[in-house]
């Protein structure tokens, strides 16, 4: 037994429309006649990906209709080196500034894309002197996983006590 009206894809004319005069995904969504539901959302964001529409003409929620969101910081507040009592700054919100300031979106040692066999990698973000509160420009660079776990800067590889004993 279904528990709702299914809702098939969206027609990319209808879409493409849609999205062109729409300033939320929201109001795509109405123009569509589809529900505001995440299932919708999801598909709705998977299809304008797919298709290659822009939103940058989207705007903020409703109590900030027309701004810019205010969590996003200059680059200039978090590429820099942090005292001792600063919290750790959010990889998310070291990756935006690094964009942000030209940053190419590859491994900075065998220069991979962040896509492994068709599908997305995370690249990861390495501070090269191994202390996580300097987050200058110049101490950051983006990593491919396999790069990153050679590295003495990887899960505290640096503070590893390099003993081996001699085979005889």
């Amino acid at each position: 037994m279904s528990r709702g009206v299914r809702h098939g894809r969206f027609d990319p004319d209808e879409l493409h429309a849609a999205v062109a005069e729409s300033v939320s995904l929201a109001e795509v969504l109405r123009r569509l006649g589809r529900p505001d539901n995440g299932r919708q959302r999801a598909a709705l964001r998977e299809q304008i990906a797919q298709q290659g529409l822009t939103t940058a003409h989207f705007r903020g929620q409703a109590h900030q209709r027309g701004r810019r969101g205010t969590n996003a910081k200059d680059p200039g507040e978090v590429l820099v080196r942090h005292t001792a009592a600063t919290h750790r700054i959010k990889t998310w919100r070291l990756r935006r500034a690094l964009r942000d300031v030209g940053v190419a979106e590859r491994c900075a040692r065998c220069g991979l894309r962040p896509e492994w066999l068709g599908k997305p990698m995370t690249l990861e973000i390495d501070h090269v002197n191994g202390d996580w509160r300097d987050n200058r420009r110049e101490n950051l660079r983006l990593l491919c996983p396999n790069c990153h776990a050679v590295t003495s800067t990887w899960c505290r590889g640096g503070r590893r006590r390099r003993t081996r004993t001699p085979v005889e």
